[in-house]
């Protein structure tokens, strides 16, 4: 591991390398109704947050405007991983601390594409679309489309992204009790039905709504925009259901779709979403569970 500390930036470590596979799915399958170059795909997809690691607060100046670099992007404050490899070498080499992942890791891609060989117009075509993921226009290269579309979705649009909500949120209850000398683990354990019944009734359905409104109409796709509409309705399902279910919450927990998010919120130290698939599936009994289970497992693997 880079970093020895369990969170880097808004992400907890495991999250980097899980977020990479379910885009590299999703683009895939997106980029297949598009018409984009499955190989510049799945290779932009592959490393297009492969600086996102290193990227820290934005960086401000005394009129409290972003400092940008000479393309018109924001610049970064740099977090600096406790170890290097091959990466971090060519990272120092071209001098690219301080830029954004979409910028930095275009540049360290070509340079470990262009290592092995690869032809240069493939290498050109990754590069583009690993600037592109994060600042996407009509003009963009149809790959970069593609995989702006599967990033932002997989980030902000539906099951994945519903457990990243959980994990931040919750991460931000720690910080809370524990400026107060409290744990929110504790607390969480005594009265998780009241916690549920706010986050699920109010705070997750608000959260969905924004998603609608702020993410899905910048999508540059339509394939990406069918996608996000239908995880979205999907999610909202699923969230209505664990609503139901608040009125019976000891059943809820052994048979239902709240003992998927129940895991989630207990099993916290640096997880991994598959594992926590895996660990609901072996101990779940049947109803709700397994069905939300599949869900979740659908999208995880790349499909709409």
């Amino acid at each position: 591991m880079l970093f020895r500390s369990e969170w880097v930036g808004f992400s907890w470590r495991n999250y980097t390398h899980e977020h990479m596979r379910r885009v590299r799915g999703l683009a895939g399958t997106i980029a297949g109704v598009e018409g984009a170059d499955p190989r510049v795909v799945t290779l932009a997809a592959t490393l297009h947050d492969v600086t996102k690691s290193y990227d820290g607060e934005i960086l401000t100046g005394p009129d409290g405007k972003r400092v940008l670099d000479e393309n018109g992007f924001w610049r970064n404050a740099t977090l600096a991983p406790a170890r290097s490899n091959s990466v971090t070498a060519i990272y120092d080499h071209l001098g690219l601390a301080g830029s954004v992942h979409h910028v930095s890791g275009g540049a360290v891609a070509r340079v470990l594409l262009e290592g092995r060989g690869l032809p240069g117009g493939l290498i050109d075509g990754v590069e583009q679309a690993i600037v592109e993921h994060l600042v996407a226009t009509p003009e963009s290269s149809v790959a970069g489309k593609c995989l702006y579309d599967a990033d932002t979705i997989d980030a902000n649009v539906g099951m994945p992204a519903f457990y990243r909500n959980i994990q931040i949120s919750l991460r931000g209850q720690d910080a809370q009790f524990a400026a107060r000398g409290e744990s929110f683990r504790e607390w969480l354990h005594a009265n998780l039905g009241t916690f549920l019944d706010s986050y699920l009734r109010e705070k997750i359905p608000a959260w969905i709504d924004g998603k609608a409104r702020d993410f899905v109409p910048k999508l540059m796709t339509s394939t990406g925009r069918g996608v996000a509409s239908e995880r979205l309705d999907r999610l909202s399902r699923a969230v209505a259901e664990m609503v139901s279910e608040l009125d019976d919450l000891d059943r809820a927990r052994r048979h239902g779709a709240i003992r998927v998010v129940e895991t989630f919120m207990t099993r916290r130290s640096n997880p991994r979403l598959v594992d926590e698939l895996d660990h609901v599936e072996a101990t779940a009994e049947s109803g709700a569970t397994v069905a939300l289970v599949g869900q979740i497992r659908r999208e995880v693997a790349g499909h709409a």
